[in-house]
């Protein structure tokens, strides 16, 4: 008992912070650790295919045109979805992604639309999320170092 009335006020301190850290690893309303690895994909280019390999995926394949009414693609033999690429956190649609048994197909006109889709349901904990582009051979990186031109040079 003398032990605890030593340490009652590091007790006080530490068995709160130890509640609370725990109470927060077992939750669930957060994005999914380890980024590097929900981002590899993307910077290995392994995320975007052709509709071409898109339809050999195996499994129930979902695709989502991110686009909306304008420009809706007729997907013969795949469940598909048309949305604003905004409306992808509505609950509906994320059951529907979560639910799937196979491959998310992800579609926009512009590709940067799709990998800012792709990002936030890989975070989530989605996995099997394609980007599917019309030519992702000829998609370019645009990654060039381009110096500001508004500050001269240190002397």
């Amino acid at each position: 008992m003398e032990l605890i009335k030593r340490y009652k006020v590091v007790i006080a301190i530490v068995l709160p912070i130890l509640i609370l850290v725990l109470i927060r690893s077992f939750g669930t309303g957060y994005f999914k650790t380890d980024a590097v690895k929900w981002a590899e994909p993307s910077v290995l280019r392994s995320n975007i295919i052709s509709f071409d390999k898109a339809v050999s995926l195996p499994g129930n394949k979902l695709f989502v045109n991110l686009v909306g009414k304008n420009g809706v693609i007729i997907t013969p033999g795949m469940k598909s979805i048309n949305i604003p690429a905004d409306s992808i956190l509505n609950k509906k649609v994320l059951h529907s992604v979560k639910n799937n048994n196979g491959p998310v197909l992800l579609h926009s006109s512009e590709i940067a639309v799709s990998a800012r889709v792709w990002m936030i349901l890989s975070q989530l904990g989605h996995s099997n999320i394609y980007i599917v582009s019309d030519d992702p051979e000829n998609e370019v990186m645009k990654n060039k170092f381009r110096p500001d031109t508004l500050i001269r040079p240190e002397l």
